[in-house]
């Protein structure tokens, strides 16, 4: 792989959370209705990935006997399942 495939990549990976983050964030903050139902639901979907990812691997790495690692990717889960939480009520669970 050569420097040019690593930067192609790169950009590749770039634009692809722009897509999958930004411009849904961008929907739900600026826009109403439809818009911003559809920015809801991508966005929950993208913090189910990273829930799952970051749960599993932090379980992962409990019985691995890395325990601050793991504590603090099971924390990463919790607030993402709050940020879903906040996303769909608006209501922040801890203020």
């Amino acid at each position: 792989m050569g420097i040019g495939e690593k930067v192609r990549t790169t950009y590749l990976l770039g634009i692809i959370v722009f897509l999958a983050v930004v411009l849904p964030l961008i929907g739900f903050f600026f826009s109403g209705g439809w818009i911003k139902l559809i920015a809801q639901i991508i966005l929950t979907i993208v913090l189910a990935v990273v829930i799952g990812a970051t749960g599993i691997f932090g379980y992962i790495c409990i019985k691995a006997q890395a325990r601050k690692w793991g504590a603090g990717l099971i924390l990463v889960a919790i607030i993402c399942l709050l940020l879903v939480f906040w996303l769909w009520t608006g209501k922040p669970l801890l203020i």
